[in-house]
């Protein structure tokens, strides 16, 4: 069957705005018309057979159909990967592409506009829940369900947990957008939708993991999660009464949802999008008189950072990392340092210094604050105004939000850890003295590497030595921290702990010296 060509196209256009952030690196690299197309298309289509091969080995060694609690949890799994990346795409195609409003003129009908959006929506979702059809296949083959019967209800239930999901994540998006505080805040909305989805699957996932099996442990089920038990009697017993039952409860949660979704949403949802679009191309400012210049630019320089990808940026790769670690030591309960002696101060210090070379990098908010300006940048060069007490403003501002972020990571790493009072103080103090020094040098690394006709936020994170020196740079920074930190303690611990944290404090207030020392000399002496 031929598909519409008016849909055909519209698909096209839609799957580039599903991963905006993929499709500007395909294109830098060339792939432009049919080429980008099949590019966008094959990422999915690997992801999936990625996705396939590594839950499918790892499930391969259960037997489901005697094991409900684990059929739950990776169905949870799935749903959580699906709702993650299904509130980001409904999101981006639906409302980021802005595509309503040039479409209008042209001859296509609304049914094909938003089928082609659904159809998109569904095939980056698809990937990430490819394992559960694999899930409801073997649990169905595990229970001695007739072959033929086992493929139809699976395929069944793949296609109403896909609906669900969208359903749910449809729900999230649409009636959020709706709101007057969207509205009203539509870029800090953003982010927090996209973080909050975020933080819901890194959690989700990790408490997962958590609750398998360790090595050594007896192996046993888990505790099943209640509410996706039709999924398993569906996939288990489809033929039986329970297993029927379970069927039309999923197929009515389904068409209430659809229904719910028709009534409440659909019929102002062209409206709300056209609406969307056209408010995105007035931006609409307040004037706030009787200002100090300190008062201006911090006011001026939080409008900049308001950027939805920027926020995004800082939260997975500045935040993400140390809280995943942090998450890890409360599950496991396995660290208590609420005996520790002062002895371990300088460890502590030090380990608010590596605190901060893990969240301060080429994506925090002191390392692009200047190239944010954009084309202000030669504006404001051009004013009667010392460039260096233009950049010692932005510097302030930019280092006050990393320091909050260290702090608050600091804060949260020494409750877990059930620190002292003395050692919670001092892993603060070295939060700060680190995130100063470290802010330093990306602040001056944004100067010396000034982009200001950038059109996504993710060509200033690719700076310097790109996207392999970032991740690089985090590993880097996270397993060096580890290794000194761990000498460190293990010297004190059986070293005349006095001698060993003199030296270490020698080294380190002289490099910090030198540190601060080199960036006055190179950087701001030179500034006028």
């Amino acid at each position: 069957m031929m598909i519409n060509p008016r849909l055909k196209e519209l698909l096209k256009v839609n799957l580039r705005y599903a991963n905006p952030q993929q499709t500007s690196k395909l294109r830098k690299k060339g792939k432009n018309g049919s080429a980008l197309t099949r590019s966008l298309t094959m990422q999915y289509l690997s992801s999936g057979l990625i996705f396939l091969v590594i839950y499918g080995f790892a499930m391969l060694g259960l037997d489901f159909s005697q094991l409900p609690g684990y059929f739950t949890y990776y169905t949870a799994l799935f749903g959580i990967l699906a709702f993650s990346q299904g509130i980001s795409v409904i999101y981006n195609v639906f409302f980021e592409s802005q595509d309503l409003p040039n479409f209008l003129p042209l001859p296509f009908r609304q049914k094909e506009l938003f089928l082609a959006k659904i159809v998109v929506v569904a095939l980056t979702i698809v990937p990430f829940i490819l394992p559960v059809f694999v899930l409801f296949v073997l649990t169905g083959i595990q229970a001695n369900v007739f072959l033929l019967w086992t493929l139809l209800f699976a395929v069944v239930l793949f296609f109403l947990f896909l609906g669900i999901m969208f359903s749910i994540c449809s729900f999230i998006v649409f009636g959020l957008t709706k709101t007057k505080l969207f509205k009203q805040h539509k870029q800090m909305m953003t982010s927090l939708l996209l973080i909050v989805s975020t933080v819901v699957a890194v959690l989700g996932i990790l408490v997962i993991s958590w609750q398998m099996p360790q090595a050594g442990e007896i192996f046993a089920d888990r505790p099943t999660i209640n509410f996706l038990l039709p999924f398993f009697y569906t996939a288990s017993q489809p033929l039986t009464a329970e297993g029927l039952l379970s069927l039309l409860i999923l197929a009515g949660l389904l068409i209430v949802l659809s229904f719910l979704f028709a009534k409440l949403l659909l019929p102002k949802l062209y409206e709300q999008l056209i609406d969307s679009s056209s408010n995105n191309k007035i931006a609409k400012r307040k004037h706030k008189g009787h200002q100090s210049l300190r008062q201006l630019l911090v006011h001026y320089n939080a409008q900049l950072i308001r950027n939805p990808s920027l926020l995004m940026q800082v939260f997975s790769n500045s935040i993400m990392v140390p809280l995943i670690f942090i998450i890890t030591f409360a599950f496991s309960a396995q660290i208590d340092l609420s005996m520790v002696g002062p002895q371990f101060l300088g460890v502590t210090f030090l380990g608010g210094i590596a605190l901060s070379t893990i969240m301060v990098n080429q994506t925090s908010f002191v390392a692009n604050i200047i190239s944010l300006d954009k084309e202000n940048f030669a504006f404001i060069q051009a004013l009667p105004l010392s460039m260096k007490d233009y950049l010692r403003e932005k510097f302030r501002f930019a280092y006050l939000l990393q320091l909050i972020l260290v702090s608050s990571m600091a804060v949260i790493m020494g409750l877990v850890l059930q620190l002292p009072l003395l050692h919670f103080v001092s892993i603060l103090l070295g939060g700060m003295a680190g995130t100063y020094l470290i802010s330093l040098r990306y602040f001056s690394r944004d100067y010396r590497l000034l982009l200001l006709d950038w059109t996504e936020i993710s060509q200033l994170f690719s700076r310097g030595a790109g996207n392999l020196g970032l991740v690089s740079t985090m590993i880097g920074s996270v397993f060096l921290s580890v290794i000194l930190l761990v000498l460190y303690g293990f010297a004190v611990a059986l070293l005349p702990s006095l001698a060993i944290n003199m030296a270490v404090g020698i080294v380190v207030i002289a490099g910090s010296f030198l540190w601060y020392h080199h960036y006055q000399k190179k950087f701001w002496k030179k500034l006028i």
